[in-house]
């Protein structure tokens, strides 16, 4: 007989009751914590989104106003900049960069120089003049007295048509931002501003510096309009859409002009706006100007609301707490009745016994599942003590360490990370101790010597005092993406740089091309006996060094591929032992480790030897006045695809064997400051440096399609390591070429080229071999002068490169007119480079700028007897 819940004394009657508020108490507790880390999964996931997005458009803004400050070292690295040099330039960066409104030139315009200035735009422009507009918006001229910086060159020019001539000073924003930029020699941006030729709601900003002469003062000013709505659009262009709205203001300006532009989300709403303090705020300064990037959530995204596990915490915890009532209550009632119920007080005993059991067994099972789940689960977990030493680590965290985690109990934090990093670690205990607990990134040593980057959540355990018993932290592994930052970060360094130097390398390829072959002209009409003949061979040998130079641009552009073949690296290195000795201080000896039997490696001898050099070279000057060993080492290495991922981030390589190349010395070694820039263009630390030694080095390993990494250390000298891929050890032979110089043909040639000065080079040296010729500045008149002569043209020399219509589309409408019409391409860049969409088309020869006469001869007679 059970005794009822009326008859149980008051003692019994309140254990039940005291049970039942434990059990709602700890159920609600549940309740909350749950609803708290639901709170926290969507804050994070927010944060992520938030700083995504605000990243992007910073960078997109420092890429856009850093094309301004290039425009302005090509003007200030040029004698003078034509109209034809100006949209040249401009057309890569905008290409790339189409919220760009448009980029300006800006001349200082005075009395003295006004007229001759207007008259040259005249000659494009019929009706030109420099004006400014009034309150109103009509255009007014200005007095002939005034000076003013008005806009002289435009590109593009369609669509920005009505701006030719208007006045910099016209606006106050734009007089702010004009004298900000003069007086600090640096970039400087407007206010928001409404673009002339702007036909929607979108707001501008202009980004302006001062180009000066050589004595220093300015000669005009480069701007450039941003359109912000497409910049902010474009940068966000690869990240997954969120459900967040962004916001661009100048914070510069007074609040009703602030808002630069308001991108929201392109997701549908899934319930009211709701922020709920969620807001990511993000302020930096930029040309002169403050700037504000705010996200928040739209849409019902990333809304705070219950979480259906809360709820069943709850649910659970309160039939927990019931049944645990229940249990109590027959546990109470049994005692009351065991006086005179004895055999079935036994039999209650017994049957508790059971249950106890069953219990114990369900809480190990219990215990044993949670185990599990830390061990299985893909974040590391840390636990500290108030001294900083490791109590627990679960498996994931031990083994993104490189550890097991036993041997990782009882060590101190500090002991898996770097110097560097310590300190920053003991102010994050720090904070613990005063129960803060923080997300930061962080990076620790791994077993092996490597760095791992993650993301620690650390939440401190506090006692009764306030004192700090333990520390749990949760890890995330983002080395991988660390990586794949930096590579993206390096790649589009490599891609604008190697875009300047291309060009700079074609145009003066033409120039050489022009003096080259006037030298080869002359020669032609006097006997090598002449007494100008030897100064005709020395001007010869000068351009062939240039021709060198362009060559080295192009290499580092990554269009630069040599004529290459399989060579021995000992022995390009060995070749230059006599000659590195004398190039160096007596003090540094020079160290050769080179191993043996290695394959060759495919690639261009000079190319391979100017590297040699100058890694030597640095090496050297990095040991200075001082006594130091510079050691130059070969070996072969199989890299995988993780391998040169990791080491040679940025650098796209195909995994398998490579030459390695090691120079390394014992100097005074590089900051990780300059490590990072050390192979920027024009960047040296050296007092009579140009800075283009490393870049163009650089730039010679990616045409090899090789990698270069750096290991420096300051106070213990620096390792530059170069890798080639390895060939299949066959040399091949070369023969010679039989073609003979006295070779002359007969008919008609169409010589192409938008240059004057190569175009007439050409056309004198192909009449010098026994042709009429037929002269044309680019494809279209090329078509117009090929239908004129019907039939009697034998061939055409063409340029790769020209405007209008490159040398692809005309060999297309050439060979579409005339099928067996015989070409012969000339461009800058290398035949491997050149001809690549030409192959298997009928491409007749080919001739690589600058040429000789008995260059260009031996191509026109491959074609003609082809």
């Amino acid at each position: 007989m059970t005794t009822p819940p009326s008859h149980l004394p008051f003692r019994g009657r309140l254990g039940i009751l005291g049970v039942l508020l434990v059990g709602i108490a700890l159920s609600t507790l549940g309740f909350f914590s749950a609803q708290e880390a639901n709170r926290r999964q969507v804050e994070a996931a927010f944060h992520a989104a938030a700083r995504d997005r605000t990243e992007s458009v910073i960078q997109g803004l420092q890429h856009g106003f850093e094309d301004v400050a290039v425009l302005r070292s090509f003007f200030q690295a040029s004698d003078e900049v034509t109209r034809k040099d100006f949209d040249d330039f401009l057309a890569p960066l905008l290409a790339r960069h189409p919220y760009i409104q448009a980029f300006q030139w800006l001349p200082k315009v005075t009395p003295q120089n006004r007229a001759a200035l207007e008259a040259e735009a005249r000659r494009l422009h019929p009706g030109f003049r420099f004006f400014e507009r009034d309150a109103a918006g009509n255009s007014m001229e200005l007095p002939s007295g005034a000076s003013f910086y008005g806009i002289h060159f435009v590109a593009p020019f369609r669509g920005n048509e009505v701006t030719l001539g208007y006045v910099a000073q016209a606006l106050a924003t734009r007089q702010e931002a004009l004298a900000r930029a003069l007086r600090t020699d640096s970039l400087a941006a407007s206010g928001r501003i409404r673009l002339i030729q702007e036909t929607g709601d979108q707001s501008g900003v202009l980004v302006m510096i001062p180009v000066r002469g050589k004595d220093g003062q300015p000669l005009g000013v480069v701007q450039g309009v941003f359109r912000m709505g497409d910049l902010v659009q474009k940068s966000m262009t690869f990240l997954e859409p969120q459900g967040v709205a962004l916001r661009l203001f100048d914070a510069s300006a007074p609040a009703p002009e602030s808002l630069l532009h308001e991108e929201t989300s392109p997701l549908p709403p899934v319930g009211p706006t709701r922020e709920d303090g969620l807001r990511l705020s993000r302020a930096f300064s930029l040309a002169g100007r403050n700037w504000l990037v705010t996200v928040t959530p739209v849409g019902g995204h990333f809304a705070l609301g219950t979480s259906w596990r809360a709820w069943a915490v709850l649910v659970a915890g309160l039939a927990f707490s019931s049944l645990l009532a229940g249990y109590v209550r027959t546990l109470l009632a049994s005692e009351a009745d065991i006086r005179t119920q004895v055999e079935s007080r036994t039999q209650e005993l017994a049957q508790e016994m059971e249950s106890h059991r069953l219990d114990a067994q369900a809480l190990r099972e219990s215990e044993a599942r949670f185990r599990h789940l830390i061990e299985v689960m893909g974040e590391g977990l840390w636990v500290l003590d108030g001294q900083g030493l490791t109590t627990f680590v679960n498996r994931r965290m031990a083994e993104m360490l490189g550890y097991a985690p036993a041997d990782m109990v009882g060590r101190s934090l500090f002991e898996f990370m770097t110097e560097v990093d310590v300190a920053q670690a003991k102010r994050n205990l720090t904070d613990r101790r005063d129960g803060h607990g923080i997300q930061h990134d962080f990076r620790f040593r791994r077993q092996d010597g490597g760095e791992l980057w993650t993301i620690v959540t650390g939440t401190p355990v506090m006692d009764e005092d306030g004192q700090l018993l333990s520390v749990l932290g949760v890890i995330t592994d983002i080395t991988e993406r660390r990586r794949q930052e930096q590579a993206q970060l390096q790649s589009q360094k490599l891609e604008s740089l190697g875009i300047l130097a291309g060009g700079i390398a074609h145009d003066f390829n033409n120039l050489l091309t022009a003096i080259l072959g006037n030298i080869s002209l002359a020669q032609l009409c006097m006997p090598k006996v002449a007494p100008a003949w030897p100064y005709l061979e020395n001007m010869e040998r000068a351009v062939q060094r240039a021709t060198n130079l362009t060559r080295q641009m192009l290499a580092y552009s990554g269009k630069g591929r040599f004529v290459v073949g399989p060579l021995d690296l000992n022995q390009a290195v060995q070749e230059l032992s006599h000659l590195l000795s004398v190039s160096t201080s007596k003090k540094v000896a020079i160290r050769f480790q080179l191993q043996e039997n290695l394959p060759t490696v495919i690639g261009e001898a000079s190319q391979i030897q100017q590297v040699v050099m100058n890694l030597v070279t640095n090496a050297a000057e990095a040991i200075g006045e001082a006594e130091g060993i510079v050691s130059i080492r070969t070996g072969l290495q199989t890299y995988g695809g993780p391998d040169l991922e990791r080491d040679f981030p940025g650098q796209p390589m195909e995994p398998g064997p490579f030459l390695t190349l090691e120079v390394s010395d014992t100097g005074q070694g590089m900051t990780p400051e300059v490590q990072a820039r050390i192979f920027e263009p024009f960047f040296t630390t050296k007092f009579t440096g140009r800075g283009l030694g490393l870049s163009a080095m650089q730039g010679i390993v990616r045409g090899h399609r090789g990698g270069i990494r750096v290991y420096s250390e300051v106070g213990k000298g620096t390792t530059f390591k170069v890798i080639f891929p390895a060939g299949d050890g066959l040399v091949r032979e070369t023969g010679n070429d039989a073609e003979g110089e006295a070779w002359t043909g007969s008919g008609t040639i169409l010589v192409v080229d938008d240059e004057e000065a190569v175009r007439l080079v050409a056309r004198d040296m192909v009449r010098s071999m026994g042709f009429e010729v037929v002269t044309a500045e680019d494809g279209v008149q090329a078509l117009a002068r090929f239908r004129e002569a019907s039939g009697r043209i034998c061939a055409v020399l063409m340029d790769l490169t020209m405007p209008h219509m490159d040398g692809l589309e005309t060999f297309r409408e050439l060979r579409r007119l005339d099928p067996g019409c015989r070409v012969v391409l000339t461009s800058g860049y290398n035949e491997q480079e050149a001809i690549q969409d030409f192959l298997g088309k009928g491409l007749a020869a080919f001739v690589q700028k600058p040429f000789l006469r008995d260059d260009l001869l031996k191509a026109l007679r491959r074609a003609l007897e082809a």
